[in-house]
């Protein structure tokens, strides 16, 4: 998926359009497991503010990040 910078105009993209560039199905505003992350938490929390802010109300943070999930992980 797009970094946070592409996040914006990805979001607000016709799902056409955005299933040919990322070969996925667009999110739908409400879509209650439109998870958010990154290696450790900041970009994650953006993408999911910025997500919200454009309707995506069911949009969540995981808060550890990447590498905490690597570490629950082993």
């Amino acid at each position: 998926m797009a970094g946070v910078s592409e996040l914006e105009s990805a979001l607000q993209m016709e799902p056409a359009a955005f299933q040919a560039l990322y070969s996925s199905e667009k999110p739908k505003l409400e879509d209650e497991h439109l998870v958010f992350f990154c290696k450790m938490g900041k970009r994650g929390l953006q993408a999911t503010q910025l997500a919200r802010d454009l309707g995506y109300t069911g949009a969540r943070h995981y808060a550890g990040g990447y590498r905490e999930w690597l570490e629950k992980e082993a």
